[in-house]
């Protein structure tokens, strides 16, 4: 395994927020696959707004700098009007790096 260079600032978003860290363990688990904000939302039991505030960041509560998608950790893709959030490659490799340190929130996510 190759090592990979993480962020300090993912780290601190991370750390920072364990519902960012459910999405993107939820996101890692459907990978390569992606799903939409309500989907996210009903599976790591959470408003969408907050989902969505993860995600991309929302006025104060959510600093956008933070967020999954601005990290490079998340795209967002349109098919059909709908907007589709999966993984990164890079998210993907920083899940695998990170996930043994985190085996509670992963196993909390177990379908």
């Amino acid at each position: 395994m190759s090592l990979v260079f993480i962020d300090p600032m993912i780290i601190r978003s991370l750390n920072k927020s364990k519902l960012r860290k459910k999405i993107l363990y939820l996101l890692y688990n459907m990978y390569p696959y992606g799903t939409y904000l309500s989907e996210i939302s009903r599976k790591v039991k959470s408003d969408p707004s907050n989902v969505l505030g993860c995600l991309k960041g929302m006025n104060g509560r959510y600093n956008g700098h933070f967020s999954l998608i601005e990290l490079g950790l998340v795209e967002c893709i349109e098919r059909g009007g709908m907007k589709i959030y999966k993984l990164t490659d890079y998210g993907k490799k920083i899940v695998e790096t990170l996930k043994d340190q985190d085996s509670d929130i992963i196993e909390s996510l177990r379908w």
